[in-house]
């Protein structure tokens, strides 16, 4: 087995940390990332119970999901379409929600991307071995169901994931390799008095797959919760208060037939808890601004005798700062940026330690400082999206043919629309 180096141990505990950028749409996007602090459509990915508060709606999404600092090739690797549909009000039947996607838009759940282990058998007849991190597989689709009461509505959430591998090459020993990730979810939305209401959302995660010819079970432990809640208090007629927390821990172990030599598997938690201030300047303008502490631990799932390595990092804090203006009633515009402080501490399998703060060995890096642009057109019952790559205001005169094949970002990094019925 391949030992858990620092560098594998830091860069897991990066993308722990830099979750928050990835996989957003548009809207959010734009304002920071800040889809724990503000209602979006694109909620109901992760804050369940909000789902009866947006049906009727097509989806449609394209566009590369990750963060401005970020790898942004120029391709739509994030596409979805979907819908929700009402039964009407009072109906047993609820709002219903079905999505196509190649991966989730807005669900923070597990760090964006699910450091799944695989034991597949190496390429030239290798040892099944630790082959790092690996992406949720891409071929995904989201059920979702929700109601709605008196004083306060409810829903659930199914994703399904898989990917499956096979050699039939009649000069090699038979292989074939799975690997799925299924969620199942669950939230509420509550009033709590005249002021304020309440969002609850909790999701467990299940990994599964397995190899031949070993006919390894890729997974001894293969679960992930998340469990998170925010308030969205008016504290004044201007202002809304809006406070979040958020827990998360995984563990994903693989089943090995003989003891390994070192330390295998990856377990982790992360701990978050943020507040944000979302003021109506006036009625065409909303500022928003968010702090968040977060507290994450990435370490051996299977620790083998006198193997101390591990990861530890605080964020104290990171900042968002967004701002919506309706310039008039057709066109929105919107920017946003982020700074986040961090302090990683890494432990090796000897147990010496090194604390790094800032951005750490430019490895998955936790941007510092991350700024984003962003549009809306609205036509009618239509809303469409659109993230801008930062240089777009000053290479004006390219949009319609693009900037270049030489340029990592096209003009318009991600684009979304939706229709209302």
């Amino acid at each position: 087995m391949l030992k858990l180096s620092k560098v594998l141990v830091l860069s897991l505990l990066v993308v722990c940390l830099a979750s928050a950028a990835f996989a957003t749409t548009s809207r959010v996007q734009a304002l920071a990332g800040t889809s724990n602090y503000i209602n979006d459509d694109s909620n109901i990915f992760r804050w369940y119970g909000t789902l009866p508060s947006y049906a009727n709606l097509v989806m449609a999404e394209a566009g590369n999901g990750t963060s401005q600092g970020g790898d942004s090739a120029v391709n739509a690797d994030d596409q979805a379409l979907g819908f929700t549909y009402s039964w009407g009000e009072d109906s047993p039947l609820g709002t219903w929600g079905i999505f196509l996607l190649t991966n989730s838009l807005d669900d923070g759940s597990f760090f964006a991307f699910n450091p799944l282990i695989t034991l597949g058998v190496l390429a030239g007849g290798g040892a099944a071995g630790f082959t790092g991190l690996v992406e949720t597989p891409t071929t995904k689709f989201v059920l979702a169901w929700g109601n709605e009461l008196e004083q306060f509505s409810y829903g659930i959430n199914f994703t399904r994931s898989d990917a499956e591998f096979e050699n039939t090459d009649p000069l090699a020993p038979p292989e074939l390799e799975t690997l799925s990730f299924t969620t199942f979810g669950g939230g509420v939305r509550a009033d709590l008095g005249e002021n304020a209401y309440l969002d609850v959302a909790v999701t467990y995660g299940k990994a599964g797959g397995e190899t031949t010819p070993a006919g390894l079970d890729v997974f001894d432990t293969s679960t992930a919760f998340d469990i998170a809640g925010r308030i969205f208090f008016e504290w004044r007629d201007d202002i809304t208060m809006v406070p979040f927390v958020g827990f998360q821990t995984f563990e994903y172990s693989p089943n090995l037939p003989v003891p390994p030599a070192t330390s295998t598997g990856i377990q982790g938690t992360d701990f978050t808890l943020g507040i944000s201030f979302n003021m109506d300047v006036n009625t065409s303008n909303m500022l928003i601004f968010a702090t968040e502490f977060e507290s994450a631990t990435v370490e051996p799932a299977n620790v083998v005798a006198g193997d101390l390595s591990k990861a530890d990092a605080t964020v104290l804090p990171k900042f968002f700062l967004a701002v919506e203006s309706d310039i008039n009633s057709w066109l929105t515009t919107r920017v946003g940026a982020t700074k986040t402080m961090v302090k990683i501490e890494v432990t090796d399998v000897l147990g010496n330690t090194t604390t790094e703060t800032g951005n750490p060995l430019r490895i998955n890096p936790v941007t510092e400082f991350e700024w984003f642009l962003g549009a809306g057109f609205h036509m009618g019952d239509w809303d469409v999206d659109a993230v801008l790559a930062n240089d777009t205001p000053f290479r004006l005169g390219y949009w319609l043919t693009g900037f270049g094949t030489d340029d990592p970002d096209p003009p318009i990094k991600r684009i979304s629309a939706t229709y209302r019925f």
